[in-house]
């Protein structure tokens, strides 16, 4: 028995974004590091050897049914492999959630939007907003095309890291702006008071992917504080607020600018939650039901002080 139409269609898309890739690494522009061009090659031997496995490893048969949204390990290994690969270079513009275009024909899942860029002012609204509607013309197109194998596949899947790639850019830009020593505070201004708001972030040395974690923790509803730099890590204090609000601390590479790491925990007296990896710790910190605790809350437990 041969690999079911649904592993030849992933291994065809592999082998599609592993030539994006490679195309990219070749482009002459002065726009990647040496790191990331080696990124991007290492992402597309790691594409091409999950696209081997699916066009050659059998399916499973059970009572006589072909198994077919079921990935092989020796594919859903490499693919891991690329997936961090990605989440730890966003400057490629490949986004974290990218192999989900590969496994599409086999879960049958729709692909995920890149992390938005937002709030950010009307012109950015402006610019992520066409960006995200043409990914979303282009995801519905690959949708409705899960199994086919042919030149308008390659195009629409081209164009859709066309379009990734643009937002990187575009997200590359907004973290400039915002290190840029005009948009800082005003170091020769007034002592802050115990009552004052907090400085904003020095969002300096940081790589886009971990600005948007940041904004991402903040849209939660987590107050995200500088907490200083010990042992070449950099901690952000997280904090809903109140006695028995989630609080925690994220962790980024002082020289990277990469996150690490992150611990959440549901009041004093909560469980710790944790992840780590870029991409892990935007999925908890996505995943989590942040719980800020009114200032005049009087219950004894965090469990008493829950909405």
């Amino acid at each position: 028995m041969s690999a079911t139409p649904n592993a030849r269609a992933a291994a065809f898309r592999a082998r599609t974004i592993a030539t994006v890739a490679r195309e990219r690494a070749a482009n002459p522009a002065p726009v990647l590091t040496t790191e990331g061009r080696d990124a991007l090659h290492q992402i597309a031997a790691l594409l091409d050897a999950a696209a081997l496995v699916l066009e050659t490893e059998e399916p499973d048969v059970i009572d006589g049914i072909t198994i077919t949204n079921v990935l092989p390990f020796d594919a859903w290994e490499p693919l891991h492999k690329a997936t961090n690969l990605a989440a730890d270079n966003p400057a490629i513009g490949f986004p974290p959630n990218f192999t989900q275009y590969v496994t599409a024909p086999v879960f049958r899942d729709p692909v995920d939007l890149p992390p938005s860029l937002l709030p950010g002012g009307p012109v950015l609204i402006a610019k992520e907003g066409d960006l995200f509607a043409r990914l979303h013309a282009v995801h519905a197109h690959l949708h409705h095309t899960l199994l086919t194998r042919d030149g308008v596949t390659v195009g629409y899947l081209k164009a859709a890291f066309a379009l990734h790639w643009k937002h990187a850019r575009l997200a590359a830009s907004v973290a400039a702006d915002a290190a840029r020593p005009c948009n800082q505070p005003d170091a020769s201004g007034p002592a802050s008071t115990p009552d004052a708001e907090p400085a904003p972030l020095n969002l300096t040395g940081l790589t886009p992917y971990t600005v948007g974690v940041i904004r991402l923790a903040e849209r939660e509803g987590l107050r995200a504080t500088d907490a200083g730099t010990h042992r070449g890590v950099r901690r952000i204090a997280l904090n809903a607020g109140g006695k028995h609000g989630t609080f925690g601390t994220l962790q980024i590479g002082a020289r990277s600018g990469k996150v690490l790491r992150v611990e959440l925990i549901h009041g004093n007296d909560g469980t710790p939650r944790r992840a780590q990896g870029a991409m892990n710790v935007r999925l908890l910190l996505a995943a989590e039901r942040i719980h800020a605790c009114p200032d005049d809350c009087t219950a004894f437990t965090t469990a008493a002080c829950r909405p």
